[in-house]
């Protein structure tokens, strides 16, 4: 029976907060007015955060970085979404005033911003109309880039523009989260608690940055990537980089070899463009073969890239680069999804009020006082004992008690067919959960294949879903 050991893991963060000693500057007319100019699309914690800067300065950043994000080319000097944004937003004006409320703030207004036209408009003309509106039905269908559940959209606004949907706010947040077109880019602090500059986010000539545009392999190396949701209801990819040490520059620490090494990657849309890239020193262990394993993180929208990672010696110069495609999950449904199933050799804690190593080669996969230490590849051998993580998410919640009611499966199949361990159901009643299973040791087993399958039901909702990781166990 496969053992289970309690962890509590919350959603990925990418920016860490400000520290305690800094204080928010009220903010001044124009900053208001700059919040409610982009009121349509900015996220909660977006907002939060901006209301949260301590100074003009920072909320000045704050608004390039903004837009940045949802750049879709910011190789030009223009940014289109931007004045696409402005131009829905002077039409939401013009159309939908109501009571004095601005257009663009209105539900109706929000709605027009984030989705455009209407296809078909319903008025109800036998209802009071308030200021020559009378309440409307607005229908919306699906079209290349944008789909709907039964292939169509209703939303019912009363007369003064007040959407009559429940939750509605909700969708329209993660429809806004949609229009994030480098998620990479974020709202990151430095040591004296400034939000760090747009500028010093983008990649800047250098040594890895020469190896993802002219690819080279001084070394094997291979990469594999998972998928975690972070707090602002985006998509992480978690990747792994595994090299071959030999030649690289070595050194003891702590009485373990260790290689220093530029871990750096990018994805690369279906269009060529590169849509996220980061670059990290790491500390990478020297393991018993030869090789080291380090790790690297980016935000990613839903969709396919083509995924370049590798690793650099700063002091040889040697390099390699591996190249996979990848197809990005979204995980901000609104209804039952899942991280990537992880296997782990290890799971590390990290103490409290101790500032996270950013050059821990598994720094990428730290989940608040928790790191992750997964396994590369698929193939172990019997002295081996595997670990398992998974988080799920948005599992629908009952109104009359604010519990969730859902279950999650580990089983380990042989074969892929003949189960030969089980772990507890383990029962699910937040929205959010997450949990390790494990050590599994691997010695009572018999050399072959095998398949780790997750199932995850949400019973209120009557959803399932299953993920499966194939592993083959060597002598």
């Amino acid at each position: 029976m496969l053992t289970r050991s309690k962890l509590s893991l919350g959603l990925l963060v990418f920016c860490a907060g400000l520290p305690v000693a800094a204080r928010a500057q009220k903010m001044e007319k124009d900053e208001k007015k700059w919040l409610d100019d982009v009121r349509a699309i900015i996220l909660p914690d977006e907002e939060k955060t901006y209301r949260d800067l301590k100074s003009k300065a920072d909320r000045q950043e704050f608004q390039r970085v903004f837009w940045a994000r949802r750049d879709p080319d910011l190789e030009t000097p223009e940014n289109e979404y931007q004045e696409e944004y402005q131009t829905a937003v002077r039409g939401a004006d013009a159309r939908y005033r109501s009571l004095g409320q601005i257009g663009s703030t209105t539900d109706c207004g929000r709605v027009f911003i984030l989705l455009g036209e209407p296809d078909d408009v319903k008025k109800d003309h036998a209802a009071e109309a308030v200021g020559g509106r009378f309440p409307e039905v607005w229908t919306y269908r699906d079209r290349p880039g944008r789909t709907f559940q039964g292939g169509q959209a209703e939303i019912s606004f009363d007369a003064e523009c007040r959407a009559l949907a429940a939750r509605l706010s909700e969708q329209l947040n993660r429809l806004a989260e949609t229009k994030i077109a480098h998620p990479n880019i974020g709202y990151r602090y430095t040591k004296d608690g400034h939000l760090v500059k747009l500028v010093d986010q983008l990649p800047k000539p250098s040594p890895a940055q020469a190896l993802l545009k002219s690819p080279r392999q001084d070394f094997p190396v291979a990469t594999q990537a998972a998928y975690l949701k972070v707090q602002d209801g985006g998509t992480a990819l978690l990747g792994l980089i595994q090299g071959q040490a030999e030649g690289l520059t070595t050194e003891e620490v702590g009485g373990k070899k260790t290689v220093k090494v530029v871990v750096a990657a990018q994805a690369a849309g279906e269009d060529g463009k590169v849509a996220a890239f980061t670059e990290e020193k790491r500390n990478a262990e020297l393991l018993p073969d030869g090789s080291f394993i380090a790790s690297y993180r980016m935000g990613l929208k839903p969709g396919k890239y083509t995924l370049q990672a590798g690793a650099l010696d700063e002091k040889t110069g040697k390099g390699a680069l591996a190249s996979i495609t990848v197809d990005v999950p979204n995980l901000n449904r609104g209804e039952l999804s899942m991280a990537s199933l992880l296997i782990l050799r290890d799971v590390q804690d990290v103490p409290e009020n101790t500032p996270e190593d950013p050059h821990d080669p598994f720094a990428a996969f730290t989940l608040g006082r928790a790191r992750l230490v997964p396994r590369f590849g698929n193939t172990f051998v019997r002295s081996d004992a595997l670990s398992f993580f998974y988080q799920v998410y948005d599992l629908k919640v009952d109104e009359g008690t604010g519990k969730a009611s859902g279950v999650a499966i580990l089983t380990l199949l042989k074969g892929g067919k003949t189960p030969v361990a089980k772990a507890p159901e383990q029962p699910l009643v937040m929205t959010i959960a997450g949990s390790v299973v494990g050590p599994v040791p691997l010695e009572k087993y018999e050399p072959g294949s095998y398949v780790v399958q997750l199932k995850v039901k949400d019973t209120l909702a009557n959803k399932e879903e299953v993920q499966e990781i194939p592993f083959e166990l060597k002598p």
